[in-house]
């Protein structure tokens, strides 16, 4: 998560976050406008800026589209995320197989993978929409992350 600050109207100065996954910025914050994606993980070395209660804006190119509320936050080892886990994070297909292979990799092009590497995990709540154009193309942004999933998995296979 990177953190500015930004006012939203109704909830006034929040810190900014942003989905670091390169190219991904506005499919991941669909995918929190949609529901389906109640969480995120970042690498467990660095440091934790959240607390259950806190909200922040989630942005996508310097505006935000959304505001979340961090519910629960802690660190597992990558090795010990579970389906229900990868399922709330709701990347790809949902699947723990894909959420192995896609952040394996993700973190493996970071330099850092290791199956006993610690991870931030953090669940959180959709609070308000901002953005209705993000709204409107949000189912889109969802075939096209489950599309690519299944091609991603097959090409592994």
């Amino acid at each position: 998560m990177d953190e500015d600050r930004v006012e939203i109207a109704g909830f006034g100065v929040l810190p900014c976050c942003s989905y670091r996954s390169e190219g991904l910025q506005e499919r991941l914050a669909a995918l929190v406008i949609a529901g389906r994606k109640r969480a995120t993980v970042w690498d467990g070395r660095e440091g934790n800026p959240t607390a259950p209660g806190m909200l922040w804006a989630v942005m996508v190119a310097g505006r935000a589209v959304a505001v979340i509320e961090t519910v629960t936050v802690g660190r597992r080892r990558f090795r010990e995320i579970d389906a229900a886990f990868a399922a709330t994070e709701g990347e790809g297909d949902g699947s723990l197989d894909f959420w192995r292979a896609a952040h394996e990799d993700y973190f493996r092009k970071a330099g850092s993978f290791d199956p006993e590497m610690w991870l931030w995990c953090e669940e959180f709540r959709l609070v308000a929409v901002l953005d209705q154009g993000l709204a409107a193309a949000a189912a889109a942004h969802v075939a096209a992350e489950e599309a690519e999933a299944a091609a991603f998995l097959a090409g592994r296979g």
